[in-house]
C-alpha cells in the first residue's frame, strides 16, 4: 500500500457496461477500501499519482494467452477505456492494480494496433496514461472473398418470376449486406439484404414494367471486409409490348363516317395520321366507280410520325354522276385490319351557283377598276375592264390580292370598245349595254366590244373568280353564297365622273340578280 492513500474516494462512472466494465468497476472499489484501511496519520499529505506499466503489449498472430497491466493509484479514482473498432482486444479485471489484456486471433496479414486507455477521474492535474497493444499479422492469413453468380438477370417486362443469385462470402467473420439502387427500390425486391460466411441464395424480384422502353439498376453487395470491395449485380427489365394496333386519325379526331369528299373539280386534299403499333402497315386504293387513276394515294413513314395522303389531284369529274373509291389499309397483324376508307368525287353539277332565289343588290358603294388601255406593245380591237363592286364593310387591298370584311362583291370581266393610252391616264368606261357571253378563256372569239364574260370556276375560286360573279364574304372569309352570272345585261351612264351602272344578271341556277351601282370607279391602268 502507498503511504497517505487514506483519502477519500469515490468509485468511478462505467464508460461500458459488458461483464469486463463490471469486473473493472468491482476492482477499482477493492482498491477504494484498500486505501481508506490504510489512511495517513493526521498532518501527513499525499501526493495524487496515477502510473501505467507497461505502456505497451505486444501479441504475436496465434498468440491469445492474456498479458497483465499494472495500474498504480495514489489518491485518485481512474477507469479504462478500448475504442469500439478495436473488438479483437479483450480487458478483464485481475488482481488489485491488474488488468488483463487479451487479444483474438489475428487472421490476416496485416499487423494490427490499438491503445487501451486509463483516465482519472475527477482531477485535471493527472494525465490521461495510455498502453499501445500491438498484433502481429498472420503467416497464413485468412482469404476473404465475396462472389455472385450469376452477376446479371434480366426479366420479362410482364409476370416475371423471381430469380435467384448465389452469394458466396469467404472468411472468417465477414458479412455483408445488400442495397438496391435508391431509384430502383419502387420495382426490385430482395429476399434478405444480409448475409455472413458461407453461402446464401438471394431471390431478387421485379415489378411489371408499365414503360415501353427497357429499364436496368444495380443491386449492391457491400462486404465486411475492406480490401474485398463491393460486388453488383446487375438487373435489366425489358420494355413493355404492346400488343399489335393500327389507329387513323383526321385533324386530331376520328375519321368521318362518310369518309373524304372532294368537289367536281378536284381540290380535295387530306392527310390522314396513322399510328402503328407494332405492326407494318400498308394502302392501296380500290376503284368502285367512275373510272380509275383519278385519285392519289401516297404512304408516309418516318421515325417520328406516320401518314396516308389522299390526293384528288385538280382531276375534274366532268360527268354529272359522283365517282366512288375506297383507300384500303393492311398490316401484317392478324386480326389488325383491313381498314377501309371511303372516297367520293363530287359530279360536276347542272350549275355553280349555290344561291337559289332572286337577289337585288342594293348595297353596293364603292368599285376598284382594272383596266387595260393599248399602246404600242398592246394593239387589240377592245380593252378589256376588270370592275370589282364592293358593300361598305368590303375591301380590296391591291398588295395582298384579297377582300377583306363582310359584306356583298359583285366581280365583272367585260370588254369595250378599244382604249389608248394617254398622258393624262384618263380612261372612262363608255357607255352603253354589255351583254353577257359565254366565258371569255373558253373562246378568245368572244372578246367582242360590249361582252361581258360569264362566271366559271376556277381553282382560286372564290378568292379570285373567273368571269362575273356575286360572292358573299363573311370575316374576310367564303360560307358558300355564291351565283355565276351566265345571262343578262349591264347598262352604264356616266356624267362626268360619276357613273349610274344597272345590272340584269341570271344566274346560271335561273335566278335574276339585279341592282343598281351609282358612284366613281377607283381606277388602276394597267399601262
Amino acid at each position: 500500500m502507498t503511504e497517505g492513500s487514506g483519502i477519500p474516494v469515490r468509485l468511478p462512472q462505467p464508460l461500458q457496461t459488458t461483464e469486463t466494465t463490471m469486473k473493472k468497476i468491482l476492482f477499482v472499489a477493492a482498491a477504494c477500501l484498500l486505501a481508506a484501511a490504510c489512511s495517513p496519520t493526521d498532518g501527513e499529505s499525499t501526493t495524487a499519482s496515477l502510473e501505467v506499466s507497461p505502456s505497451s503489449l505486444t501479441f504475436g498472430a496465434e498468440d491469445t494467452t492474456p498479458q497483465e497491466i499494472t495500474v498504480t493509484a495514489t489518491g485518485v479514482e481512474w477507469e479504462y477505456a478500448v475504442p469500439s473498432s478495436a473488438d479483437w482486444i479483450t480487458v478483464d479485471d485481475g488482481t488489485a492494480g491488474k488488468l488483463l489484456v487479451s487479444v483474438a486471433k489475428n487472421p490476416t496479414a496485416e499487423k494490427r494496433t490499438a491503445s487501451i486507455t486509463i483516465k482519472p477521474l475527477d482531477n485535471k492535474d493527472i494525465k490521461t496514461k495510455s498502453v499501445t497493444v500491438t498484433q502481429a499479422g498472420s503467416e497464413t492469413p485468412e482469404v476473404y472473398s465475396l462472389t455472385v453468380d450469376p452477376a446479371a438477370l434480366t426479366f420479362e417486362a410482364e409476370g416475371a418470376a423471381g430469380q435467384s443469385v448465389k452469394v458466396t462470402a469467404s472468411g472468417e467473420g465477414i458479412t455483408w449486406s445488400a442495397a438496391v439502387d435508391e431509384a430502383a427500390k419502387e420495382w426490385i425486391t430482395l429476399s434478405t439484404t444480409e448475409g455472413s460466411e458461407g453461402e446464401t441464395t438471394l431471390t431478387v424480384t421485379v415489378q411489371d414494367n408499365p414503360d415501353t422502353a427497357e429499364r436496368s439498376a444495380n443491386v449492391t453487395l457491400t462486404p465486411s471486409v475492406e480490401s474485398v470491395g463491393p460486388k453488383a449485380i446487375r438487373v435489366t427489365q425489358e420494355a413493355k409490348v404492346l400488343p399489335p394496333s393500327l389507329t387513323m386519325t383526321y385533324k386530331g379526331g376520328t375519321l368521318p363516317e362518310e369518309g373524304f369528299v372532294s368537289d367536281y373539280i378536284g381540290r380535295g386534299h387530306f392527310s390522314v395520321d396513322v399510328c402503328p403499333v407494332n405492326v407494318s402497315w400498308n394502302v392501296r386504293t380500290e376503284y368502285v366507280s367512275g373510272g380509275t387513276g383519278w385519285l392519289q394515294v401516297d404512304k408516309f413513314e418516318s421515325a417520328q410520325s406516320s401518314a396516308i395522303i389522299i390526293d384528288f389531284g385538280l382531276n375534274r369529274n366532268d360527268s354529272p354522276d359522283p365517282r366512288t373509291a375506297r383507300v384500303v389499309v393492311t398490316t401484317d397483324a392478324e386480326g389488325v385490319g383491313p381498314f377501309e376508307i371511303p372516297v367520293t368525287q363530287e359530279g360536276k353539277p347542272d350549275f355553280q351557283s349555290t344561291i337559289l332565289e332572286d337577289m337585288e343588290l342594293t348595297s353596293l358603294t364603292h368599285c376598284y377598276a382594272n383596266v387595260s388601255p393599248n399602246h404600242d406593245g398592246r394593239d387589240l380591237p377592245y380593252t378589256r375592264w376588270d370592275l370589282r363592286f364592293m358593300s361598305e364593310d368590303v375591301s380590296y387591298e391591291n398588295s395582298k390580292g384579297a377582300f377583306f370584311g363582310t359584306g356583298d362583291r359583285l366581280t365583272v370581266d367585260l370588254v369595250s370598245e378599244p382604249i389608248w393610252v394617254n398622258d393624262d391616264a384618263e380612261y372612262y368606261l363608255p357607255d352603253g349595254t354589255y351583254t353577257v357571253v359565254a366565258n371569255f378563256n373558253s373562246d378568245e372569239n368572244l372578246r367582242v366590244p360590249g361582252s361581258v364574260s360569264a362566271g366559271a370556276f376556277t381553282f382560286s375560286h372564290p378568292r379570285f373568280t373567273n368571269g362575273t360573279w356575286y360572292v358573299r364574304i363573311e370575316d374576310d372569309a367564303y360560307p358558300g353564297g355564291q351565283a355565276a352570272i351566265t345571262e343578262g345585261t349591264m347598262t352604264v351612264s356616266r356624267t362626268g365622273e360619276e357613273y349610274v351602272i344597272t345590272f340584269e344578271f341570271v344566274s346560271d341556277a335561273g335566278f335574276a340578280v339585279t341592282g343598281t351601282y351609282e358612284g366613281t370607279l377607283e381606277l388602276h391602268p394597267d399601262a
